[in-house]
């Protein structure tokens, strides 16, 4: 398992001359978005992949509508 550890400004302190230009620093930025994706299948496999929009709750309602909109074209 990899694990990225920034060092901190003290761990990355170096001694350079006055005339020396400045250090670059990079900043550490966070990874992509999460995105939330219902999978649908059957006997033989997978029959659809769906990805939820973002901010939408999942409720009993959003799941008939994929369910009804979604998978039955897929399937005919």
């Amino acid at each position: 398992m990899l694990i990225f550890n920034p060092e901190t400004k003290r761990q990355s302190a170096q001694w350079k001359h006055t005339d020396s230009p400045p250090l670059k620093k990079f900043w550490v930025t966070a990874s992509a978005e999460k995105m939330m994706v219902a999978m649908f299948w059957g006997s033989k496999g997978v029959i659809l992949t769906h990805c939820i929009p973002k901010s939408t709750t999942v409720t009993g309602e959003t799941y008939e509508d994929v369910l009804t909109n979604e998978v039955s074209s897929s399937i005919a």
